[in-house]
């Protein structure tokens, strides 16, 4: 630890070249840069290439969408699931990165239909609450349908709003808990 004689010498130096301060905040800077760069967990962080590539939530006319898709279930005798978020979210992109799991995606498959809406403004969010009456204040929002159109439950108490915290498997036990009993928990609710 340094004294603090050796300090003030420092902090004298400085005063006597106030330009040294410039080079010295440049040099904390860079450190911190370098420091983030070596600690920051890419996992967490949107990827661009799937975002410019391949966006998971795609600006679609929710009403259509989800007329769509509840023919599809009624169809198939599968629940609608409805997933509205943003590509800049990072809960948001690790759901979806959890359903595209092997096991998670092969078990949402058997079971449901999904549709993916981009309400990833304030914009897109009001024309969605317009036209469907549903009120977005968390995402990723999930509503789910049975097959015969019926409201089974929705994620609006922010049951997905961490999904950055949890694992395809523990997404696969939500959805387990919606098929078996019609009911949303949260995931790390969980018994």
């Amino acid at each position: 630890m340094a004294s603090p004689g050796f300090i003030r010498k420092v902090l004298a130096a400085f005063a006597a070249r106030p330009r040294s301060w410039l080079g010295a905040f440049a040099v904390a800077v860079l450190g911190v840069v370098v420091l983030y760069g070596l600690t920051f967990d890419a996992s967490l962080a949107p990827r661009a290439e799937t975002a410019s590539r391949n966006p998971p939530y795609l600006a679609l006319d929710a009403r259509t969408a989800i007329e769509k898709g509840q023919k599809l279930a009624a169809a198939s005798g599968k629940m609608l699931m409805v997933t509205f978020g943003a590509n800049w979210c990072p809960d948001c992109l690790t759901l979806h990165r959890n359903l595209l799991d092997t096991e998670t995606h092969a078990y949402l498959d058997k079971h449901f239909e999904l549709v993916t809406i981009d309400v990833g403004d304030a914009q897109k969010s009001a024309a969605v609450q317009r036209d469907l009456g549903i009120d977005i204040k968390v995402i990723p929002l999930a509503v789910f349908y049975s097959a015969d159109g019926q409201l089974v439950g929705d994620t609006r108490a922010g049951e997905l709003k961490p999904s950055r915290h949890f694992s395809s498997r523990d997404i696969r036990d939500f959805l387990r808990e919606v098929v078996d009993y019609q009911r949303i928990v949260s995931p790390d609710q969980r018994q």
